[in-house]
């Protein structure tokens, strides 16, 4: 399958289930294995949720975009806002933060996909993080 999906969600935690069925649907039309579209949805959530935890104040949520984008054999996945953006520092890794739930989102997705490039979002606003995976053999 060949495809792109486009969701713009509110920056709001409700709405990463609805990132998570995107994710389950493209990756299973493009014939994505079950362990790759277990990791697409977490890599989704992890992007999603820190878009919706750091992007914006919680007063005024903002939008987040969702690409989904299908080729033979290459998934790719694009998250970004348009709020305060991601720092050099905390584009590093963990790099000093706390263990635990805060600040794992993009070691995670690191761990899990086989491209990642986060940077700043559209016009030098916000975050996006771009992340890819090979589906199936190379052949």
């Amino acid at each position: 399958m060949t495809g792109r999906v486009v969701l713009e969600l509110p920056a709001k935690a409700e709405f990463l289930l609805l990132a998570r069925l995107a994710a389950t649907s493209v990756g299973r039309s493009a014939g994505a294995s079950e362990e790759t579209i277990a990791d697409l949805k977490l890599a989704v959530t992890e992007a999603v949720a820190n878009a919706v935890r750091h992007a914006y104040p919680p007063d005024d949520p903002g939008r987040v975009t969702v690409e989904l984008q299908a080729t033979p054999g290459h998934l790719e996945i694009v998250v970004s806002d348009t709020g305060k953006g991601v720092g050099d520092a905390d584009l590093e890794g963990s790099g000093g933060e706390p263990a635990g739930e805060s600040g794992m989102g993009l070691s995670i997705i690191r761990a899990i996909a086989d491209e990642v490039d986060v940077g700043a979002g559209a016009e030098g606003r916000g975050t996006r993080v771009r992340f890819a995976c090979v589906l199936g053999e190379p052949g």
